[in-house]
């Protein structure tokens, strides 16, 4: 049996039905959590084992090939077009487990969310929605699990293609700003290979070296870096609207810490570190000042959980109290009292504020 013929028949084999209303079941949430996790597992092998039989670049034996060769063209298509559906396969099941992993709480006498309650998802623990999280489990049924992304695509609505399109123009691959320069010079005897940030770079042509060749490395740009991930989360917001999968992002940015998101990227696997403040809309404003209270909380020696953090930002931009509650589940007392902590701390209002805080606030009056 050829690898293709595997890989096919497994994709083909992958049919998942939600009953979205039972994920609050543990036992049912277990049961599509591990199936989910279980068939990852099993792209994974298929990727790696694709990767080694030179699956991605299939085309590059052949370049010595006359067009009379159409068998070993088709084959090597075929193969291209099996890694392409598996590695589409991989990333909606990446997301899908994204979204789950952010949807559920345990609680005994402690409360364990997301990731850290998955560790005790065979524990005699109860279980609960995660009111904190970022996720959007209606979002599993819009998922393209078996790679067949063209499936999806044809049954959209106009209006669900033109999301679809607005979507992945705002996380598609952008031009990447130049991280270093690799310079080969002449040094003694022999050639060496010195790798320079770009401040080095200016001094290092000043000294007037004899370089031979340099070569210059660019970052990778883009919101979401890998290319399949980008094009199944447009596909499976399409039918929520971009106006949906921006607030899903800002949330994300105002209730995870930079650590956090650092470490884990939750629904929108290979995220950027940087936040694309320019592409969040009416919530720039809210995350500029979520990222200024916390600079100023470090200086001050303060620790404050980041969703905290991000509702006292977000109610003091829209001074919308029920959104704020509703978003990030807080209670209303303690917004009151932490809104009241952060003007003693002269962080908010317009009395004793730190001269930097004065003028990021004028700045956001203009």
């Amino acid at each position: 049996m050829s690898l293709i013929y595997k890989v096919n028949k497994f994709l083909d084999s992958l049919k998942y039905k939600f009953k979205l209303n039972e994920l609050e079941n543990k036992e049912y949430f277990k049961e599509i959590y591990f199936k989910i996790l279980n068939n990852l597992s099993v792209l994974e092998d298929f990727k790696e084992e694709m990767d080694f039989y030179g699956f991605p670049n299939p085309f590059y034996p052949l370049k010595g090939l006359k067009g009379s060769e159409p068998f070993f063209r088709n084959r090597a298509q075929l193969k291209r077009l099996t890694y392409d559906r598996n590695s589409y396969a991989l990333s909606a099941h990446r997301i899908a487990l994204g979204h789950l992993t952010e949807s559920i709480m345990l609680k005994n006498r402690k409360k364990y969310r997301g990731r850290e309650a998955l560790k005790y998802l065979n524990k005699d623990l109860r279980f609960y929605k995660n009111k904190e999280g970022v996720y959007r489990l209606e979002i599993l049924e819009h998922l393209p699990l078996s790679g067949d992304y063209m499936v999806k695509l044809s049954s959209f609505t106009p209006e669900q293609r033109k999301d679809y399109r607005k979507i992945l123009t705002l996380v598609d691959k952008e031009r990447g700003g130049l991280s270093s320069v690799s310079v080969y010079m002449k040094y003694k005897s022999g050639r060496t290979k010195k790798n320079l940030s770009l401040k080095e770079y200016k001094d290092f042509v000043e000294d007037k070296m004899n370089i031979e060749t340099f070569r210059l490395q660019k970052k990778k740009g883009g919101l979401i870096k890998d290319r399949h991930i980008r094009k199944i989360l447009s596909i499976s917001y399409a039918p929520f609207g971009i106006d949906a999968f921006i607030f899903d992002l800002a949330m994300f940015y105002l209730k995870k810490g930079k650590y956090e998101r650092e470490r884990y990227s939750g629904i929108f696997p290979t995220l950027s570190n940087e936040i694309p403040k320019n592409k969040l809309g009416k919530y720039e404003e809210i995350i500029v000042l979520k990222e200024k209270l916390e600079e100023e909380l470090q200086r001050l020696g303060k620790f404050e959980k980041s969703l905290v953090v991000g509702s006292i930002a977000y109610y003091e931009i829209t001074e919308n109290m029920e959104e704020t509650l509703k978003y990030f589940s807080i209670d209303e007392k303690k917004l009151k009292r932490k809104l009241e902590e952060f003007k003693n701390f002269g962080l908010l209002g317009t009395k004793n504020l730190q001269p930097r805080t004065q003028e990021f606030l004028k700045y956001l009056q203009r």
